[in-house]
């Protein structure tokens, strides 16, 4: 009997191992938790992907944004934190502490000295000339995740329920400006000394400021004063063949073709007086020349003393010169006027200016709403705006009338003005050829006396109009990229 039922009671056993009815529910049960987990996973993966990307956006943007600014000028700095961390907004749902994307902070930095690309970032900055790269970094954002609860439950073990995303980005200032002449200054502030700051030649109070520089020799030092040569664009071709010719054809050109990167400019070799002297004196000469080719006196400083290569005073003698030239009296919106004011003044042409001697000649509408500009009428003073003709005729110092047989350029009073770049050549120690940082410094110069020689060297005279800058002028752009 008891074997029967051993027999059975086995049986039964074996039966009951053998029967699979109910084993889906099993898997079923193990696919929707490993089902959920994964759904939840992949939603937080999106979720992070998302606000990565979100963060990373208003990184770059603000990047590009504030590198923009970083003209050289006075007060770049500023401008372009207040661009990084005011000028934009964005916002976030994916986070835990959803709402704004805010900036953390924004570093600034000058080149890397030692990079000859001049393309990668070097030591923080402070100097609103030096700072070429804008760095922005995000506020840290927590993320909490759904497929923690689920992960637990898989594996029984604890999992990690939020996680921690960061996001920077580096723009960097990459300018460059168009239609300018190949031609650079060294700073005539520039004391040689690294470590010291120098007066900023673009600053208002220098408008209307004389300057008199000579070519510099191509196997010595640099001096401040001195004016050279840069390499013509690659892919601008003149007429004339290149060489001298192409050199000639481009200080001669109502709108020079091509552009120049700012960050570093190549001096072209070899002396070219000749050029020089024929390239700036077209205005006076022609073909295309000015529509008034008069010479102006140089600053009182620069006569007394003709070695100074930048007037120390700003100063001119304007009652003496509009006395001999013109039969009217010195109109009152032209006391302490620059050469360029009255120049344009003795063309006929309208102009808006701001205060007296330091604010440039505006020929368009005045370029900010801050107040303080008025409008300079020639035609309130016909009289007064005219030029006698001199005796002996055609002497430029004398009545400014073109030469028989000569074509007024369509550029008009553009014609005597000329963008420059600025170096500082001593700091540098410049020898013979040199590839410039001229770290965005650019002016514009009103040229107020013919070439001539100075140590069989040519010499360039002109006048301070202002400094340039995406801001002044429409030929200075201020292309940006990300770096980082």
């Amino acid at each position: 009997m008891f074997f029967r039922y051993l027999e059975h009671a086995v049986a039964n056993a074996l039966s009951f191992l053998r029967d699979q009815a109910g084993s889906i529910m099993i898997y079923t049960g193990a696919f929707m938790a490993i089902g959920v987990g994964g759904a939840a996973l992949s939603i937080d993966v999106g979720r992070i992907v998302l606000l990565k990307t979100q963060m990373q956006n208003r990184a770059d943007a603000g990047a590009l944004a504030g590198a923009a600014q970083l003209d050289a000028f006075p007060g770049a700095i500023e401008r372009s934190e207040k661009v990084i961390t005011q000028a934009m907004v964005a916002y976030t749902t994916a986070a835990a502490d959803q709402g704004e994307l805010a900036v953390w902070d924004a570093e600034f930095y000058a080149v890397d000295p030692a990079d000859p690309s001049k393309t990668k970032r070097g030591p923080v900055t402070t100097d609103d000339g030096l700072a070429r790269f804008a760095e922005v970094i995000m506020e840290r954002r927590t993320l909490s995740f759904f497929y923690g609860p689920a992960l637990n439950l898989l594996t029984g073990q604890g999992a990690d329920s939020q996680t921690f995303l960061d996001a920077r980005a580096v723009g960097m200032s990459d300018p460059f400006i168009c239609k300018m002449q190949p031609l650079m200054i060294c700073n005539p502030f520039d004391d040689g000394i690294a470590a010291t700051t120098d007066p900023d030649i673009r600053d208002d109070a220098y408008k209307g400021y004389g300057l008199r520089i000579k070519q510099s020799g191509q196997t010595g030092a640099w001096q401040p004063g001195n004016f050279g040569l840069l390499d013509l664009p690659e892919d601008v071709v003149y007429s004339g063949g290149g060489g001298a010719n192409a050199v000639q054809a481009a200080l001669e050109a109502e709108d020079p073709l091509g552009c120049y990167a700012i960050a570093t400019l190549e001096t072209a070799p070899g002396n070219k007086t000749g050029k020089v002297k024929e390239g700036v004196n077209v205005r006076w000469y022609g073909p295309n020349v000015a529509p008034n080719v008069m010479n102006y006196p140089q600053d009182l400083s620069m006569i007394a003393d003709p070695n100074l290569s930048f007037s120390t005073d700003g100063i001119w003698d304007l009652a003496t010169y509009w006395s001999t030239h013109h039969t009217g009296a010195l109109p009152a919106p032209l006391v302490n006027a620059t050469r360029y004011q009255v120049y344009l003044f003795e063309q006929g042409q309208g102009f808006w200016k701001k205060g007296k001697k330091t604010s440039a000649a505006v020929t368009i509408d005045p370029p900010d709403n801050t107040g303080g500009w008025t409008f300079v009428d020639p035609a309130a003073y016909p009289t007064a705006a005219v030029l006698p003709t001199g005796t002996p005729a055609d002497d430029n110092f004398v009545d400014g009338v073109p030469p028989p047989g000569e074509t007024i350029s369509s550029k008009a009073h553009e014609r005597r003005l000329m963008k420059i770049a600025v170096a500082d050549c001593a700091t540098h120690n410049f020898q013979g050829n040199a590839s410039i940082p001229a770290e965005g410094t650019y002016v514009e110069i009103f040229l107020t006396e013919e070439s001539g020689g100075l140590s069989n060297q040519a010499t360039i005279y002109g006048e301070l109009v202002r400094g340039l800058s995406p801001r002044t002028s429409f030929e200075f752009h201020g292309n940006v990229r990300l770096v980082e």
